[in-house]
């Protein structure tokens, strides 16, 4: 996700909410910063009801306006990365619930698909595999190649050394992505 801070629209976010959680604002009492942490967590949860509204009355030229151009018109993987952490953000939340994970996305497909006229069956298979620095680059250093993610988890590990992981990515090639390639060369 983008947090180069430029100056964008309100969202669900203020550009002061930003400043705070991208940690660019200290507050001057406890009190302020409670106050922050709640309006933002009153409209994320306003903003998350609001989405039955969205699916159920936006008009399909008005979301095609929003995904189609505005998140297609972004530079790089700015919209790639949006979308991948709305995603995340949600499937975190339903986790903090009592709510299936499977049957929540089940669930959401098909209400996207019944405005098509159509019906899905989703089949979600997630295995989980513990992240450890170690495992990491043993995975490199035996030639494996990682994800976006597993290089970002390195980068921002404490053991991990950056000029390290730099020596293992700096010469491939399959690492293109300006989001790791520009924490790379900033160490």
């Amino acid at each position: 996700m983008s947090d180069d801070g430029d100056a964008r629209e309100r969202g669900i976010l203020s550009e002061a909410d930003r400043a705070y959680l991208r940690g660019e604002t200290a507050f001057s009492n406890v009190q302020s910063e409670r106050n922050a942490r709640a309006r933002i967590r009153d409209r994320l949860f306003e903003a998350v009801r609001d989405f039955e509204l969205l699916v159920e009355h936006l008009d399909e030229h008005d979301r095609e306006l929003v995904f189609e151009k505005r998140l297609g018109n972004l530079a790089g993987p700015e919209a790639f990365d949006a979308l991948v952490s709305a995603q995340a953000l949600l499937y975190q939340g339903i986790g903090d619930t009592d709510l299936d994970v499977e049957a929540v996305l089940n669930e959401a497909v098909n209400v996207a698909e019944a405005g098509e006229g159509r019906a899905a069956t989703v089949d979600l298979d997630v295995t989980y595999e513990r992240l450890s620095p170690e495992g990491l680059l043993h995975k490199l250093e035996e030639g494996g190649e990682l994800s976006l993610t597993e290089l970002a988890y390195l980068h921002g590990h404490d053991d991990v050394s950056r000029d390290r992981l730099a020596r293992h990515v700096a010469d491939d090639e399959t690492v293109d992505d300006g989001r790791i390639q520009s924490k790379v060369t900033e160490f």
